[in-house]
């Protein structure tokens, strides 16, 4: 790597009894399992899980308040804010789930737990799901909140997150600004992006042999899923590879990225592509690799072991100042 790219270790949890423990129970869960098979069958159970999620958009919480932005007049973006007026900064934070399951009531929490660290405003888009709706459609309405975003801050105050598929889905917001921008339109970057475990659709032989090699660590992702995960992303239609193949994308102009990576997950094989993009495109960013850990663990808190990473994340965001 050049002297622009940097890979830097994570706190990780190596000598953590628990942490130990609960990868154990994640295994016998077999959460794994539930994304082998067909792309029928995988979505099916997907569906099941759906059904089960069921909580309110805008939660009881008198401590907090929430505002629901209507998207396209069909989808919600719901904002946390911690006071009753809003922040000078903000975050877009968009939750993962491989773009098949739905966001859940720990998700809601962790949008509260994220604007009580960061003292940030937290939008949190509910971006249509791909069994029905192709993902070139999610990055549309993700969009969307961005710039109705920028109706209240300015881009240098707005840092996107995002887990899993969601932090693929701010990588693929970066392709799409710059496209928009190379069509005659002029929107700005946001500040800062922090993608945690981004996957992407394998496109040549390294990523697959780096997937197939670190799938038996894994205790989440099937390396079958990302190739099976293209299929399912596109609902049907044709989708332009940079948006599939994230990874490859366009990354002119982005802000400092900071990635996060467990050693121990598949996706971690999609870090050197992510680096030669980003490379390619003269971006700065940044790889944070936390030794031995699991697929999205730097957002898992309440997992024994996984709170100094998460503290980190937030004290990347805070310590970024924007605009004064």
């Amino acid at each position: 790597m050049s002297e622009k790219f940097k890979v830097v270790t994570a706190p990780d949890a190596r000598g953590n009894l628990l942490y130990v423990l609960t990868k154990n129970i994640v295994k016998k869960l077999k959460i794994k399992q539930s994304l082998v098979g067909t792309k029928e069958e995988v979505l099916t159970r997907a569906a099941k899980m759906n059904k089960k999620r069921s909580f309110q958009i805008i939660p009881n919480d008198s401590n907090t308040h929430y505002t629901d932005h209507l998207i396209g007049e069909k989808f919600h973006c719901v904002e946390t804010d911690i006071q009753t007026t809003r922040q000078k900064g903000a975050i877009l934070f968009v939750f993962g789930g491989g773009m098949i399951l739905g966001p859940d009531k720990g998700d809601i929490g962790l949008c509260r737990k994220i604007a009580q660290k960061t003292k940030r405003d937290v939008w949190f888009p509910y971006y249509p799901l791909c069994h029905r709706r192709d993902m070139l459609e999610n990055v549309q309405m993700i969009f969307e909140c961005y710039e109705k975003m920028l109706r209240y801050y300015d881009p240098e105050n707005i840092v996107f997150l995002g887990f899993s598929s969601g932090g693929a889905l701010i990588l693929d917001l970066i392709t799409y600004i710059n496209e928009l921008n190379d069509s005659g339109k002029n929107i700005p970057m946001p500040a800062l992006l922090i993608p945690v475990s981004p996957g992407s659709v394998p496109v040549n032989d390294k990523e697959r042999e780096r997937i197939r090699k670190l799938d038996e660590k894994d205790i989440m992702i099937p390396a079958s899923y990302m190739e099976l995960a293209g299929e399912i992303m596109c609902c049907g239609h044709d989708i332009p590879e940079k948006y599939l193949a994230t990874a490859h994308g366009d990354f002119r102009n982005a802000p400092m990225t900071h990635f996060y990576y467990g050693s121990h997950e598949t996706l971690y094989a999609f870090a050197p592509s992510y680096a030669a993009s980003y490379k390619k495109a003269g971006a700065d960013c940044v790889f944070h690799i936390g030794r031995g850990m699991h697929h999205c663990y730097a957002l898992q808190y309440l997992i024994p072991g996984c709170k100094p990473a998460f503290d980190e994340v937030m004290r990347l965001i805070n310590d970024f100042k924007g605009e004064e």
